[in-house]
């Protein structure tokens, strides 16, 4: 049951990366794909834009949010720290390349906030386990 959960998260995850205008997505309720087979792979390594607005804020927040929550569910079904941290990173890193395929702009700076909220989940579960091993140990 916890391998479909984290499936259909990822599948969620792949959903709002993949739509052909995010913006659309959330405020109307539209889904379209559209497939560029040729895209501009330059586009990946632009910079962060130096306009700040609320919308990009919320989209990077919601990077985060995202990869916390897949990182969440994946210590429920994973105990390895490191191989949750391989297996959510790659897949950040896959969901931006494939926007670059769907005429979306995947950007490597992207990973970067996926990477926060993944790392801030499994920091915040080691703290715990450390915590409550500690606990352990004095009860001993």
């Amino acid at each position: 049951m916890r391998s479909l959960v984290i499936f259909v998260w990822c599948v969620v995850i792949l959903i709002f990366t993949c739509t052909a205008s995010f913006q659309d997505l959330i405020h109307f309720g539209v889904l379209s794909f559209r497939w560029d087979g040729q895209p501009m792979f330059s586009e990946f390594l632009s910079p962060f834009p130096s306009a700040i607005s609320k919308s990009l804020l919320f989209q990077k927040l919601g990077h985060i949010a995202a990869f916390h929550f897949l990182a969440l569910l994946a210590l429920m079904k994973f105990r390895s720290i490191p191989f949750i941290l391989i297996m959510t990173a790659s897949f950040a890193a896959l969901t931006e390349v494939l926007q670059l395929y769907f005429s979306r702009g995947g950007r490597l700076f992207d990973i970067g906030f996926d990477l926060i909220g993944i790392l801030a989940a499994l920091g915040m579960v080691t703290i715990i386990r450390a915590k409550q091993s500690k606990q352990i140990n004095f009860d001993n």
